[in-house]
Order: structure tokens, then sequence, then C-alpha cells
């Protein structure tokens, strides 16, 4: 059965409102059918409790049972709804990048249209349940560990430093299961005590501390996580922050390790050290829309899939991005290699790269994509899914619009600094 996921983003009491929360909860529980289920969570910010509940409302004025697991992380949730049988998770959480921004994310077994439509609420007598339940959470955390070599970690007593973001302070944490796992653990980003809305964006900046913290201590890796725990990133042993795609092949990699010949799946925006890893390892790879790698990970019955920012999803586990699932495979990886995090990595091929964004109107997107298509026409293979993509055989050029700002989003990469700095030039003056 497909995966769908939509997302609505938006201002908290300004764009994104009780009254248009409780109808979206409505219009989706239409959709699905009353007496169906529906799991819900959230992230820790009183925003996101109070949207969620608005959501829940809407639900059960539509007829459905919501099974509510509060405070919990967007794998867990995704977990949950196979776990209940639910026909749909909705998660509610804090954006990274504006403080005053939610973000509602719907997880579903069928395309659930999200335009304007008509809502019809069910008779008092049939509105749904809400039931509060925990159990999912044992269950969650035996089916990852079923899926890791704990004994082999073990025996191997690894360091590891973890930043959990001022996230989600439950059992969920890596923490716990590095704890089970008896790794020592140091903990750092993890005091929740006051209104913490504002979430760090990964960056050199925000990660100083925990690379300090790997290096000084002597660790094995660090481990730093977002908020609702779907995005990660890594630290190898010499505090040096890993790139995303440099992460996404060490993991496909393992993954064709493991069912040789299989299929990866990850976005338009994958480097060319992806490609390479596949090929040599006898996979194949799919490039997907940024907002349909999980889909498509489970259309294609893929052994692994990912995306940039930090998110990996491992289907024979979980179908979700799942940062607790990720960060104690990457601690397998390290152990069952025998390698560091650094040697592991300085096996993948890093060409030079180089993303940046270029203001521009959602009305002339759509030509400035018809334009560069044009000038590349014939002169490398083009894909046109989610934007542009050129293979120049040295080089490729990546160039897509943003789904919510005004933006186009500009990736170059070559095997060479010199032909990314033509790049770099030709794509601006292009655009």
């Amino acid at each position: 059965m497909p995966l769908y996921v939509k997302e609505i983003r938006g201002v908290v009491n300004s764009e994104i409102v009780n009254e248009f929360a409780s109808n979206l909860g409505t219009s989706i529980g239409n959709f699905i059918g009353s007496r169906s289920t529906v799991v819900v969570g959230r992230d820790m910010g009183d925003p996101s409790q109070m949207i969620k509940r608005s959501i829940s409302s809407g639900l059960m004025a539509a007829g459905i049972n919501v099974l509510d697991f509060g405070i919990a992380p967007i794998p867990a949730i995704n977990y949950g709804k196979e776990l209940y049988g639910a026909k749909a998770a909705v998660t509610v959480t804090a954006s990274h990048i504006r403080p005053d921004d939610i973000t509602i994310k719907i997880f579903s077994d069928h395309d659930i249209p999200l335009e304007q439509r008509h809502i019809e609420r069910v008779h008092w007598n049939d509105i749904g349940r809400l039931t509060y339940v925990h159990d999912y959470k044992e269950a969650y955390t035996l089916t990852l560990l079923d899926n890791i070599d704990v004994e082999l970690i073990k025996s191997r007593f690894p360091k590891i430093v973890i930043d959990c973001s001022n996230g989600i302070m439950t059992s969920f944490t890596p923490a716990t299961l590095l704890n089970k796992l008896e790794c020592e653990t140091i903990i750092t980003g993890s005091d929740h005590s006051g209104k913490i809305y504002r979430f760090p964006q990964p960056s050199p900046e925000t990660l100083s501390l925990i690379c300090e913290l790997v290096k000084t201590t002597g660790s094995d890796m660090g481990i730093a996580i977002d908020n609702d725990r779907d995005r990660v990133v890594f630290i190898d042993e010499t505090g040096n922050i890993l790139r995303d795609q440099t992460v996404l092949a060490i993991f496909a990699r393992e993954a064709l390790k493991e069912n040789p010949g299989g299929v990866v799946v990850t976005s338009v925006v994958a480097s060319m050290s992806l490609d390479d890893v596949v090929s040599e390892n006898n996979g194949k790879l799919i490039k997907s829309a940024l907002d349909l790698v999980l889909n498509d990970t489970l259309d294609e019955n893929a052994i692994f899939g990912g995306d940039e920012p930090g998110m990996y999803v491992f289907p024979q586990v979980n179908m979700s991005f799942d940062a607790i699932y990720a960060s104690i495979k990457m601690l397998e990886i390290i152990c069952k290699s025998g390698k560091t995090l650094s040697n592991l990595a300085a096996d993948i091929k890093e060409y030079h790269r180089n993303v940046f964004s270029v203001e521009c109107e959602h009305t002339q997107k759509a030509a400035v994509i018809d334009s560069l298509k044009k000038y590349y026409e014939g002169k490398g293979d083009l894909t046109l899914v989610d934007g542009l993509r050129v293979d120049l055989g040295d080089s490729i050029v990546i160039v897509r619009p943003s789904r919510f700002d005004p933006l186009i989003r500009v990736y170059l990469e070559a095997k060479s600094p010199e032909k990314l700095q033509i790049l770099i030039q030709e794509v601006n003056k292009l655009i």
C-alpha cells in the first residue's frame, strides 16, 4: 500500500488558526470515512498542543476515532499508524526556520485532497472517540533493537555524544537505546525547562559545541537530532560534520551489501557520489521529487531511501524518516567495519559542491525552469523531476523551485573546483 505525505506550513494564530485546524481534521475524516482510526502526535511546544487538539476535535466531529500519542517523535507516530491499523497519522511540530511557523504533516494510505471543500459533521451520537495510548513506545523500541546487532555493539563499548536540540524529552531519545546497547553516552541540549519554540537549524555554528565535545572526550561519534526526530547530523571522531550526501552513500553502500542488487531511492539533488556507490555495488538508483522520496521508497520496494537534510528511511524497520534508528544503524556500521566514522567517510568520493538560493516570485518559477531546459537541452542527460537536473559527465546542475518560499534552489557539483566556479557564474547569469 502506498504512503502519501502532505505538509501544511504557516504562522500560528494567523495563517493556521484553530478553526482552520478543526476544519482540516473534519475534511481528513470525511475523506477516509467515519469509524476509521487516525493517530495524532506533536512536539512539546504550546502552539503544537493547541493546533493538535483542534485537529483532533475536527476528526472526532467527522466520526473518526483518534489515538492520541501526546508528545512523540514523527517516526514513532508513523510506526504507530501501522501498529494500530490507522488510516492516517497527523503530526504537529514547530518550524526549524521561523519561530512563529508550525508544520502539520499528514501521512496516509490514500492521497487526501486538501483543497477547500464542503465538510460534513456526523450526528452527535456518532462522534468519534479519543483515546490516549502509550504501549506503542515499547513496540517501537523493540522493533529498532530487533533490527540491529545488539551483542556486537555491546562488545565494543562505544562512546557517543548526543545533541537533543532541546527537543522531546521522552524515552525516545537515542540515549535510551544507546544505554540498552551499553554505550557510554554524553548528552547535551536536553534541558527543556522553559518555553523554547525555536529549534536550531543544523550549521557549523549551532553544532560547534557537540563537535568540540566529541573531539575532547575521545568519543566515537556525535549525533545531532532535531526536535521531532526525523533528521540527524553525524559528527565523526575528529569533530568533523559529515555531509548529508556522504552519509547517504554510507547507508546505501551498507544496504546494498545486505541486499545485493536492491533499489535505493533519493531525491533529484543527490550527489554524483551516490551514483558511484550504487553503481559499484550493483544496485539501482531512483531519483524522486523531494516530497516523494518516502512514497517512492515504498512503491519501488526499495531497500533504503534518503534525502537531505539528514533524512533517512529504512523500510524494513519503519516507513518513515527515522533519525533514531539511523543513529543506532550508523553505530552498528562502525562496529561491523572496525573503522572509525572518518575512515568510512573517506571511502566515499566527495565532489566539489555549492548550494545557494535565488529570489524568484512564484509566478516566475515555471518560466525560469523552462528557460534553463531550453539552454541545457542536448548538453547532457536532462531530468525534469522536481525542477531540472542536468548530468554533464564531469558535473551536475540542479535547479528546483522552493515549495513554500519565493526562491529558486540551485545545487551545483563538479569534479574540479574550476568547473564548479564556471557553473556558478553560468547558472547565476542564466537565472
